[in-house]
């Protein structure tokens, strides 16, 4: 039995669309074929290549605080908000790794069911969104990795280029404090050090992301497969014209509906239940890390290659928000357009006992399937904004502060 269930869950990175997620959950020690020892291996190597940078950059903003210098702590805030947003991510997805194991399962099991319906191309339109939307996310968050790292090569390329009769400043990759020694004196081992931990932080980011835009965006497809089947089924009055509705084919496909629309729903409360905590945490230190940045981006505009830094890294904060609200946006919208094609559909030509079922459905779809974090927070484009509104006036009251 569990090697039919093993069996079963690893035929998700089978499909063309999560081939690509096989990579990165193989990087992060969360392949279903590594073995348990191995996984737990893989996951502290990457944890404790992002604590290598969340310590000297927490322990920088202790001796900026101590120092009073408010400057220093908005510096490294954002950085150490970063990494811990970054464990958070892998963290998660390693202690529900049983959760996640059945949502591979339920994936497998429904792709190959509606293969074989000859309804897969519904579900296949909404996950090539979510896989278009993952490799956007990858391209647009490594372009501004890239040019991060850029930016503090600058001055020491300009030495060589262009040298002067003194030493330009070098600015490190990040802020941080090894207490041991002084990271000006082994600028370009530190900088490595830096360099790999950033790294392990972008890439685990990337596959913790991409593997929920593709699991959400697979719930959304399950709404729209049930809105599809409710139309089908009613497409055709003509086959109302039985006596006994139990023995009508299409009675059958009414189940089918039903049966679909319960199997969204329980996909959800698995879905919801894996994710809500870490969405709580992570929206809550992203606004915080966002806010810090900006302030810093406003302190720094007379030095251009720290504004610089310091903008990328606030434009990608704010584009890391925006992917986490935007599959939550794509589930509520399709979790809502159910009850639309329900109502849409030829329902008024059906018997009464399968009008009871469509009226279930509809009351059922009045409460929406919503990814919250942590139940305070709803997981949409309006919260987004509303979210972003309160950065703004995060800004201001750290402005002040620092005055």
């Amino acid at each position: 039995m569990n090697m039919f269930q093993e069996t079963k869950t690893l035929e998700i990175f089978h499909v063309p669309y999560y081939k690509m997620i096989a990579r990165y959950m193989q990087i992060l020690g969360q392949d279903p074929h590594h073995k348990t020892s191995t996984r737990n291996i893989i996951v502290i190597i990457v944890v404790t290549s992002i604590a290598s940078i969340f310590f000297p950059a927490t322990i920088e903003i202790y001796t900026s605080l101590c120092n009073k210098d408010i400057d220093g702590v908005f510096e490294c805030l954002p950085h150490s908000i970063a990494t811990a947003v970054t464990i958070v991510k892998i963290l998660n997805i390693n202690f529900n790794r049983r959760n996640f194991s059945k949502l591979y399962q339920m994936i497998a099991n429904q792709w190959k069911e509606l293969k074989l319906k000859g309804e897969l191309h519904i579900l296949e339109e909404t996950v090539i969104q979510g896989n278009r939307l993952a490799q956007f996310y990858q391209n647009t968050l490594v372009s501004f990795f890239i040019l991060f790292l850029l930016i503090p090569l600058i001055s020491p390329v300009l030495d060589i280029i262009h040298p002067l009769n003194e030493t330009r400043t070098r600015q490190q990759l990040l802020r941080v404090n090894y207490i041991f020694f002084n990271p000006d004196d082994y600028y370009f081992c530190v900088y490595l050090h830096l360099l790999w931990g950033a790294m392990v932080v972008v890439f685990t980011a990337v596959g913790a992301d991409w593997l929920y835009m593709l699991i959400i965006h697979h719930n959304s497809g399950l709404f729209a497969v049930c809105g599809y089947q409710v139309q089908k089924a009613t497409a055709n009055p003509n086959y109302f014209n039985y006596g006994i509705v139990m023995e009508n084919d299409m009675y059958k496909k009414f189940r089918a509906c039903i049966f679909m629309h319960k199997e969204a729903i329980r996909y959800y409360n698995l879905l919801n239940e894996c994710s809500q905590g870490s969405y709580l945490i992570q929206v809550g230190l992203n606004m915080l890390g966002m806010s810090a940045t900006a302030v810093q981006t406003v302190i720094n505009l007379n030095k251009p290659e720290e504004a610089m830094r310091n903008a990328l890294f606030c434009g990608a904060s704010q584009f890391h928000l925006f992917l986490l609200s935007l599959p939550g946006q794509v589930l509520l919208d399709n979790c809502s357009s159910l009850a639309d094609n329900i109502y849409d559909s030829a329902w008024y030509t059906t018997p009464v006992k399968i009008q009871k079922l469509l009226y279930v459905m509809q009351i059922r779809c009045k409460k929406l399937c919503s990814l919250t974090a942590g139940g305070l927070y709803d997981m949409n484009i309006e919260n987004f904004g509303i979210a972003f509104k309160t950065c703004m006036s995060y800004i201001t009251m750290m402005m002040s502060l620092r005055d």
